[in-house]
């Protein structure tokens, strides 16, 4: 299991953004996909990349830890039929629209205060953008449930 040779895309209009976020707010493209798609599965929020999506990364740089959390939310998706998951391509493909929406919601709860728009793409803004990792930490841990990381 585990393919690397799987090009994993994001949607065409955020493209930018992810550039723009790499070793700001995370350290490479797979981390922010990690984010988003946790928070798109978090929210219900799987949206179909517009067109045929843009080549971020190799699967080769998802690590095992992030695959086993993708193969997770397939199978739940899938009322935990093994099959859904026999194929990586397919399990990609869930996942991208989970890290889509998890995209969206990421913007309108956290990032719109962080991005301007320049000729129809969203980018970072200069402004304030030495804190984001740190702010960005401080917004994903409001929204776990402590409950299912071993809190109180």
């Amino acid at each position: 299991m585990m393919d690397q040779h799987i090009r994993v895309r994001t949607d065409d209009k955020y493209g930018r953004l992810y550039n723009d976020l790499k070793n700001v707010a995370v350290g490479d493209f797979h981390e922010l996909f990690f984010v988003c798609a946790c928070l798109g599965y978090q929210q219900a929020q799987a949206r179909p990349l517009t067109g045929s999506g843009e080549a971020r990364f190799w699967s080769s740089t998802i690590e095992p830890r992030e695959w086993t959390c993708y193969y997770a939310m397939v199978l739940a998706e899938n009322g935990m039929d093994y099959e859904a998951i026999q194929d990586d391509k397919a399990v990609l493909s869930c996942v991208e629209q989970y890290a889509n929406g998890g995209m969206e919601v990421l913007l309108e709860a956290f990032l719109s205060e962080h991005t301007t728009e320049q000729g129809g793409q969203l980018q970072l803004a200069a402004a304030g953008s030495k804190e984001l990792s740190r702010d960005l930490l401080h917004f994903l841990y409001e929204r776990t449930d402590p409950q299912a990381v071993g809190g109180q």
